[in-house]
């Protein structure tokens, strides 16, 4: 009926009419939440072997996390019309879990506020309730909760299971669960139905959910946010030229440490940095380059004989940029907005210029004063979803801009620069230079320049 690692749209209607207009192209099979519908009960005589795609009927009650007001007996008798109608897996709490003549019932545990210490003995509890298929969805807050749940796949349990790390933390569960033994995955086909649910097109398009598999080697995004950030779309695409057995996925992470202690056990194999970590990282690593000392931040880490390696390739970044603009920093008078880490990188990428002052964040309204040759814009003011935002209104004291924010690829500031006259260069430039460095880095493979010198398609 449906072969183990499958990918399963999860719909939260509000009518019937929702359900069988939705799009399913790519998904193995297809979650009707019920309770979601106005009226749940409409949903008695709706044929659910109309949808081209198998029915797993879910109709949770708010004490469990959904929107059913009625009780776990009403909730029964809406499953067990949905099991006559074509439905052909029921989804209801383990504690509840029946027969349902003609449907396979997956016997689920849903937590909301955490993953609890003990998930591994409800996930065996669930196993030996009347299920088919066990269940746990929690709410990952830390990197140790992902290690946790992924663990559970590695266990040889009686029956198959599903482990779905709830919240954007837990994003990595939901993208490699089904090539750790997990025996479906949920992705949404809009409005996410739980915290942190990828779309189905993000998981087929950017992800390449079909073919990850337990051998994948593990890339990501560390930073907090990471949800604005382009990278697992161009890496993923590069992967995907080059024949590589490689998946990059975005990793939020709060708290570095947390990150670190159980990066190696999930099988995370290397990562960029991106704000606020470019500093952060440095304590939990065994060597750094030269281009990384010379910068004092790291934006590039990969895991080699026995060790954390980071590396700079924003430096080589910057560099490129700045010669796709045709400006030669030799001498020249350097205005640089921000203190982090990625100013740190345009500092060490600007050492034959003449002067370079850096302005932090609580400096940077005086900007205007600083007449210069050369604006770099290196704090992610302007950056996606903030894009109306600009670290400089009015007249811009420079020939030359660049931006390191590169998502939109033309900012406010660049937009008020091209209108003043002055030399603007794109953070995608930048972006897409230190992003090859990367890939070459991670993979021992030459960057394909067909997706690395791409200057459209980021907007």
């Amino acid at each position: 009926m449906l072969a183990p690692g499958a990918l399963c749209v999860s719909l939260t209607p509000r009518s019937l009419d929702e359900v069988f207009s939705s799009d399913l192209k790519g998904a193995d099979c297809v979650e009707v939440r019920l309770d979601y519908l106005d009226n749940p009960q409409e949903a008695v005589l709706a044929r659910w072997d109309r949808l081209p795609v198998p029915v797993i009927a879910t109709c949770r009650g708010r004490d469990r996390g959904g929107k059913f007001e009625g009780s776990i007996e009403d909730e029964i008798k809406i499953l067990q019309y949905a099991v006559e109608n074509g439905a052909k897996f029921v989804d209801i709490d383990y504690r509840f879990a029946r027969p349902f003549a003609g449907a396979r019932v997956i016997a689920s545990f849903h937590d909301f506020g955490g993953t609890p210490f003990n998930v591994e003995s409800i996930l065996d509890r669930a196993c030996a309730s009347a299920g088919h298929i066990a269940k746990v969805a929690t709410l990952v807050t830390s990197w140790a909760d992902n290690r946790r749940l992924l663990a559970l796949l590695s266990n040889a349990w009686p029956k198959p299971v599903i482990v779905a790390g709830m919240g954007e933390i837990g994003q990595i569960t939901r993208v490699i669960g089904p090539s750790r033994g997990g025996f479906l995955s949920y992705a949404s086909s809009g409005e996410a139905s739980a915290p942190g649910q990828l779309s189905l097109r993000e998981m087929l398009d950017v992800y390449r959910f079909r073919r990850i598999k337990r051998s994948t080697k593990l890339i990501g995004i560390v930073g907090s946010p990471v949800s604005h950030s382009l990278s697992p779309n161009i890496h993923n695409r590069a992967f995907d030229m080059a024949h590589l057995d490689f998946a990059y996925l975005k990793f939020l992470t709060p708290d570095v440490k947390d990150f670190f202690e159980n990066a190696r056990t999930i099988g995370i194999e290397g990562f960029s940095v991106t704000i606020p970590h470019k500093t952060a990282v440095i304590p939990f690593l065994g060597e750094l380059t030269p281009a990384a000392r010379a910068a004092g931040a790291v934006n590039t880490v990969w895991w080699r004989d026995g060790k954390w390696t980071g590396d700079n390739t924003d430096v080589h970044g910057v560099e490129a940029a700045l010669a796709s603009g045709g400006f030669d920093p030799a001498g020249k008078i350097v205005v640089i907005l921000g203190a982090g880490g990625a100013s740190k990188a345009a500092v060490a990428a600007l050492r034959e210029a003449g002067k370079v002052t850096v302005l932090p964040r609580r400096e940077v309204p005086d900007a205007p004063k600083y007449r210069c040759d050369l604006l770099i814009n290196a704090t992610p003011i302007g950056m996606f979803p903030m894009v109306e935002s600009s670290p400089i209104d009015g007249p811009i004291p420079a020939e030359v801009v660049l931006d390191m924010v590169y998502n939109p690829p033309i900012t406010r500031l660049l937009k008020s620069a091209r209108d003043q006259g002055k030399t603007v260069i794109q953070g995608t430039t930048m972006f897409l230079a230190q992003a090859a460095r990367q890939f070459e880095i991670w993979t021992g493979h030459r960057a394909p320049s067909e997706i690395f010198e791409e200057k459209t398609g980021l907007s």
